[in-house]
């Protein structure tokens, strides 16, 4: 069959992108301004990431509107620029320490509530590989 023909309309899409392997979230995305009750890049960051850290001054500043975050600036590894860029367009947007669930709980509730255990790793990867994660319909 012909391909379609473009609408002209436009278009917008949710593109899920899943590293697995050696590109964990704390050494791609960086806390680098902070100024609230506590400096996360120092306090946080430095603490945990000890020796393998990426130097603030190294980092591809994202710029743009951030709410509710606990620092006002994050940074990108240095490889990265292309989604430095993608996200100062406003093409790009992360979704950091997420899990899902199977049903609506809260936070007393969510070991009776919920099949999935939201404290390991690989339980939370292959239910966010799922199509349908409240488990409707496999995909």
């Amino acid at each position: 069959p012909d391909p379609p023909q473009a609408s002209g309309a436009p278009y917008k899409a949710i593109v899920y992108v899943m590293f697995g392997g050696g590109c964990d979230s704390f050494n791609m995305l960086v806390p680098h301004t902070c100024t609230g009750s506590k400096d996360v890049y120092t306090d946080e960051y430095l603490e945990i990431r000890q020796e393998i850290a990426l130097q603030k001054e190294d980092l591809n500043v994202l710029n743009g509107p951030l709410r509710n975050q606990v620092c006002e600036t994050f940074g990108v590894h240095p490889q990265l620029g292309s989604v430095q860029q993608l996200f100062n367009r406003g093409d790009l947007l992360f979704f950091a320490n997420t899990g899902v669930l199977t049903k609506v709980t809260d936070k007393e509730n969510y070991r009776k509530d919920t099949q999935t255990n939201l404290f390991a790793h690989n339980f939370m990867q292959r239910a966010v590989q799922r199509i349908d994660p409240l488990m409707d319909m496999d995909g």
